[in-house]
């Protein structure tokens, strides 16, 4: 019985604490989100994205309360599979459950895109050899065992926030507040279109609690992570779209596919703007990993 209390108490030091969480949380939602998806979302909606951005984090936040409530009744790996199976019966549980396998795979797909397009600036080889390469890499890592690289994850995830964070007050000087007008040329159904389409970069929000057997007191850190993710993630999310839509008219910036990188050279100069490309692609890999 010693033994069998050892092990437990040592499984639970093992355990994910408050840190953890947020930190996992976000790393599944910084990636594409923000590092892609502003120059679709310009073409979109305009100066506006920002917005779009709010009314997304806005719309997942219901989500968002409802699946920290059920994580902490059920703290059971499995997530909406589990909850749904146990309301309504195995064959919604199954349906459910392949559905949130496919957003995942869908959203993992769409960041080695991104990867793909900013390596482009220190590299001459195809984007699909090169994003098919670094999903094989992810898949080995994976076969091996993430922990061995949670430490270097983590490394990435911050690196990435201060260097956004950096970027952003330096563009500063750059700000052209006529850019910002008309804010909707689209009107309001581009606006509802662009949250529609940014409303992906916040999947990753609730999926820590398809692990939540593996978090330490669940009924305090689930609800806690889950909501302080979803607010950083937003303020993030808002503040650079507002930057691009401040330093950038709409034709300049529609349809970019590396929207930071180019903010980056026009802050500071091409060296910058690899460095930065580099960091991108990192924290994508990042994200497609957490997936």
């Amino acid at each position: 019985m010693i033994s069998d209390y050892n092990k437990y108490m040592a499984s639970l030091e093992r355990r994910l604490g408050l840190f953890s969480v947020i930190t996992i949380s976000i790393s599944s939602m910084i990636g594409s989100g923000i590092f892609v998806l502003p120059g679709l979302g310009f073409a979109t909606t305009g100066p506006s994205l920002y917005l779009a951005f709010l009314l997304s984090a806005v719309c997942v936040l219901p989500a968002a309360l409802s699946k920290a409530e059920l994580a902490t009744a059920m703290p059971t790996s499995g997530g909406t599979y589990v909850y749904i199976d146990r309301t309504f019966g195995p064959m919604a549980g199954t349906v459910s459950g392949l559905g949130l396998f496919l957003s995942i795979l869908f959203k993992a797909a769409f960041s080695l895109i991104g990867i793909a397009a900013y390596l482009t600036v220190v590299s001459s080889f195809p984007e699909d050899i090169t994003f098919l390469s670094f999903l094989f890499v992810i898949v080995l890592l994976n076969i091996l065992g993430v922990g061995k690289v949670s430490s270097f994850v983590t490394a990435i995830l911050f690196v990435s926030l201060i260097s956004l964070t950096i970027l952003s007050l330096f563009s500063i000087k750059l700000w052209d507040m006529s850019n910002m007008q008309p804010l909707m040329p689209n009107g309001s159904i581009g606006l509802f279109k662009a949250a529609a389409l940014v409303f992906v970069s916040f999947a990753g929000v609730t999926k820590i609690a398809a692990i939540a057997e593996e978090v330490k007191e669940p009924e305090k850190n689930l609800p806690r992570g889950i909501l302080i993710s979803l607010f950083l993630v937003t303020c993030i999310y808002c503040a650079v779209s507002f930057v691009l839509g401040s330093v950038y008219s709409i034709g300049e910036i529609s349809g970019e596919m590396k929207p930071i990188y180019r903010l980056a050279v026009d802050v500071g100069n091409s060296k910058i703007g690899i460095i930065f490309a580099l960091v991108a692609a990192l924290t994508m890999i990042n994200t497609s990993n957490a997936g």
